[in-house]
């Protein structure tokens, strides 16, 4: 009985793991496969012994070839995102009545007047405005007749209430007369340009505007810097003995009085200040150029409103000069001889203002004991 039951869990074992082997290694010999990753079987020991509780796992079969990816046609691709605009920080609106800065000259001009610009961005009080043309200069009329575009711009409304010119750049060259021809440089050259440089100025004094004169600056070429360096010569010397402002930026950009392409900015850091072409400016030099000449203008445009109004209406010959700011007191005029009274004579006053005598010493006081 005993044999009998062995024999029958023979039986049953062996029937098990036939039907735990594929079909088709029962009757087929099998070709082997590749070895693949073994997984972990955590099944009981007699539910892996019959074959109970395991799901087939379907395995991809290894890709041949190359690899196919389907593309959607043109119209059905996906467009990329639109990056992000770039935040501009809105600058102030000029007010209607803001003051008008005339900026006029060459190629340098224009970037000063870029550089004036971002200067005055914050202050909606301040308005500049160019007129220049690279090349321009007062050696030549053809570009430009500088004196007859003063007397008709300084004419309309609103007057300006400065100009200031950066010219001459250009003007190392003859200067054509109807008869003859001044070559560069000469005495008769130096004398024809000064007496151009006058009438530029001559036109600002009937017009009662300030006018301001920018140096020039060195350049990549050095027999044009040469050049350069007579005409600001000569603009500098006519400037100060009419008496109008010379604003000296030659050192803030050269190095041993020669041209340099960089230096400090505004900020104290080492940039590129003058363009590849070793002429303009660029925008780190232009901003550092206007903020010698905005220095200047500080008297011309920080007046008061009734002020700047006033001088508007004044016109006439000689120059007015403000001693101090009628609108701080609220007068709406200017001071005439008429409205001024005579000293009575006999006080004080009339013997210090008409006689030009010092006045009494006062007993007690330290002027009056003598120094001996």
């Amino acid at each position: 009985m005993f044999r009998r039951c062995a024999s029958l869990s023979t039986v049953v074992i062996l029937a098990a793991v036939w039907l735990a082997t594929p079909a088709s290694a029962q009757f087929f010999k099998t070709q082997p496969q590749p070895p693949q990753q073994q997984q972990t079987d955590n099944r009981p020991f007699l539910m892996r012994l019959f074959g109970l509780g395991r799901q087939e796992q379907q395995v991809a079969p290894p890709s041949v070839g190359p690899r196919i990816i389907k593309v959607p046609p043109a119209g059905q691709q996906r467009k990329a995102a639109p990056a992000p605009a770039a935040v501009v920080k809105p600058q102030n609106p000029k007010q209607d009545d803001a003051r008008v800065v005339l900026v006029i000259g060459d190629r340098l001009a224009a970037d000063l007047g870029r550089g004036l610009d971002v200067a005055f961005a914050d202050r909606p009080d301040v308005r500049v405005e160019t007129k220049t043309i690279d090349d321009a200069g007062l050696a030549s009329t053809e570009d430009i007749d500088w004196k007859a575009f003063l007397e008709k711009r300084l004419a309309d409304k609103p007057r300006p209430a400065a100009v200031v010119a950066m010219i001459g750049r250009a003007d190392g060259r003859p200067i054509e007369l109807p008869d003859r021809v001044v070559d560069f440089p000469s005495a008769d050259w130096e004398t024809i340009y000064k007496a151009r440089l006058n009438e530029l100025m001559r036109v600002t004094r009937e017009h009662v505007v300030p006018f301001q004169w920018v140096g020039l600056v060195p350049v990549a070429s050095p027999q044009a810097t040469n050049d350069v360096t007579y005409i600001d010569g000569v603009i500098r010397d006519e400037a100060s003995e009419k008496g109008a402002t010379y604003i000296d930026v030659w050192e803030p950009f050269s190095q041993n009085g020669a041209f340099v392409a960089s230096g400090p900015d505004l900020d104290g850091q080492v940039r590129q200040l003058r363009l590849k072409d070793g002429i303009g400016f660029t925008r780190s030099g232009a901003r550092k150029l206007a903020f010698y000449v905005q220095q200047s203008l500080g008297a011309a445009l920080n007046v008061a409103a009734p002020t700047a109004n006033l001088m508007q209406q004044v016109s006439g010959g000689g120059l007015v000069m403000l001693l101090n700011d009628p609108g701080a007191a609220g007068e709406d005029k200017l001071i005439t001889a008429a409205d001024l009274t005579q000293p009575k004579p006999g006080t004080p006053l009339h013997r210090l203002v008409v006689e030009g005598l010092p006045l009494e010493p006062v007993p007690g006081r330290y002027d009056a004991t003598a120094l001996r």
